[in-house]
This record gives structure tokens, C-alpha cells and sequence, in this order.
């Protein structure tokens, strides 16, 4: 009888395509969560929710960039400079990516509240420190291609941490 293998294959071909068909309706719910989160100006729980599926996409440049603003705006400069240099190196290319880093270089300068500092990426253009030049860091946009709107500034800091 062909048809109990057949069967057997079909079952076993079925139970590896659904798990990562969840996986991904997971990531795309955590990510809707935490851009949500983000803008009602929940960042501990967009921090929470973004830490949590970058285990499962570490090579996700957007994903980076989102727990970077969502650090930025908790005071977590050391962090945030960790993830926005990692989404950078991901996304060369990423204009997004590019000026949130810059924003947030320049800021550091500024402030004088991020520790020492290492020079601008690419030292033409920077984006300006965050509410210094009226650009903030923004979170990328959400698996479904809207972004959200910026979100008030955090308290003790003079920009709009995303």
C-alpha cells in the first residue's frame, strides 16, 4: 500500500510548514503590538515586546531600529547605540536607518548625556540631534507597512525619542 507513505509525508511536510507559518503570524502580532505600544508611548512594553521576537530575527534591521528609538526614549543610550549601530550595519543602505543613527549621535553630543562618543557615520548630512532640528528617531514601519506617528518626548529628554 503506496498510500500510507504518501500520507506519512504529507503530515510530516504539513507539520513543518505550520509552525513557521505561526512563527511569522507570531513575529507579525509582537512587532503590531510593540509599534502600537510605541505609539501611545508604552516603551517598556514596546522594548519588551521587540526584545522578545529579535531572538527569533536577529537579522532584522527595521526590528533593531525600533528597540533602538524604544531604548532611546527609556534612557538607555548605551543600548540604543548598540542596536541603532546593528540595524545600521544590517541596512547600510537604509536612509531610515542612517538618519535615526545620526539624530541620535548628534544628540549624544549635544547632551552630553550619552557617555563618550564616538564620531557621526559618514560625516556629511547628519540628521540633527532629536527636537534640536525638528527630526526624531522613528520606529520602522510595522509588518503591515504603516509607520507610527511620532510620540511625545520622554520625560528628561529634549526630543522626541521616537
Amino acid at each position: 500500500m503506496g498510500s500510507k507513505p504518501l500520507r506519512l509525508a504529507c503530515i510530516i511536510l504539513l507539520a513543518a510548514i505550520f509552525p513557521a507559518a505561526s512563527r511569522r503570524d507570531t513575529f507579525k502580532q509582537e512587532m503590531r503590538f510593540g509599534v502600537e505600544a510605541a505609539q501611545r508611548g508604552l516603551w517598556r512594553e514596546a522594548m519588551f515586546r521587540w526584545d522578545k521576537i529579535i531572538k527569533d530575527e536577529p537579522d532584522n534591521p527595521h526590528l533593531h531600529n525600533n528597540l533602538a528609538v524604544a531604548l532611546e526614549s527609556l534612557g538607555q543610550f548605551d543600548r540604543a547605540r548598540a542596536e541603532y549601530t546593528e540595524a545600521r550595519r544590517l541596512a547600510p543602505d537604509s536612509r531610515e536607518i542612517r538618519n535615526n543613527l545620526e539624530s541620535f549621535l548628534d544628540f549624544c553630543r549635544l547632551s552630553k548625556t550619552c557617555g563618550a562618543e564616538p564620531a557621526a557615520p559618514g560625516a556629511g548630512g547628519a540628521g540633527g540631534a532629536p527636537g534640536a532640528a525638528g527630526t526624531a528617531p522613528q520606529p520602522s514601519p510595522s509588518p503591515d507597512g504603516t509607520a507610527p506617528p511620532p510620540s511625545p518626548a520622554p520625560e528628561g529628554t529634549p526630543g522626541d525619542g521616537g
